[in-house]
């Protein structure tokens, strides 16, 4: 359903509720604001628009690995295996693993930022800011999902604050994350490792293969 509705967004650009119903069927509400969340389409006054993502490059890494050893480095990227473990296990140099750690790195920060951006642009938030290592990283809380950016987000109209379930959701959050970036090398990139441990919280082990399955074979 999902990839029938996007298929059909791609091609109307923009549209309302009753406009898709009309062509595919009531009772699709909710699938379309799973796809505003997950960032695929935005919505605003009520109008519905496509977002096409904005795929990241592959690294030449990728090119000179074959598809079995690329899905054997995502498993260990999903499992939280160590880069240099990993590099160890799978005989790849080091910096090499590196690499492609840091690109699913960044895919994680750039899908979470698009979404952010959606929910953004229907509700703005006064970004709160925290840090790690005296560098500033900002949270949003919507639907009960945290969000990062390594700068607060502008807009024109007037922010909302947080309220005091969200900020204690993030005040929590945000102690369970000092806790895990806890390396100094995380300084560098910081956003990318922050957003990369919010992210594995929400996630179990099956469903981060699943995603990183998906994004390779796109």
């Amino acid at each position: 359903m999902k990839n029938k509705i996007l298929k059909l967004a791609k091609r109307l650009e923009t549209f309302k509720l009753e406009d898709i119903e009309s062509i595919m069927g009531e009772g699709i509400e909710d699938v379309l604001q799973e796809l505003v969340a997950d960032g695929h389409l935005n919505l605003v006054g009520g109008i519905y628009s496509y977002k096409a993502e904005r795929n990241l490059p592959l690294p030449f890494c990728f090119k000179f690995h074959s598809q079995e050893k690329i899905e054997m480095i995502t498993k260990c990227f999903c499992a939280g295996v160590k880069s240099k473990q990993a590099s160890f296990l799978l005989d790849i140099g080091d910096a090499t693993m590196q690499n492609f750690y840091k690109h699913f790195r960044q895919m994680i920060y750039e899908r979470q930022l698009n979404a952010l951006k959606t929910h953004f642009e229907q509700k703005p938030k006064t970004a709160k800011m925290r840090r790690f290592y005296d560098i500033p990283v900002y949270f949003y809380l919507y639907d009960n999902k945290l969000f990062v950016a390594d700068k607060p987000l502008k807009t024109k109209r007037k922010k909302l604050p947080h309220t005091k379930e969200e900020s204690l959701r993030i005040k929590v959050l945000y102690s369970r994350l000092r806790r895990s970036i806890n390396h100094s090398q995380m300084k560098q990139n910081l956003a990318q490792h922050v957003a990369e441990h919010a992210w594995r919280y929400e996630q179990d082990s099956k469903n981060l293969l699943v995603y990183w399955a998906n994004t390779i074979n796109k």
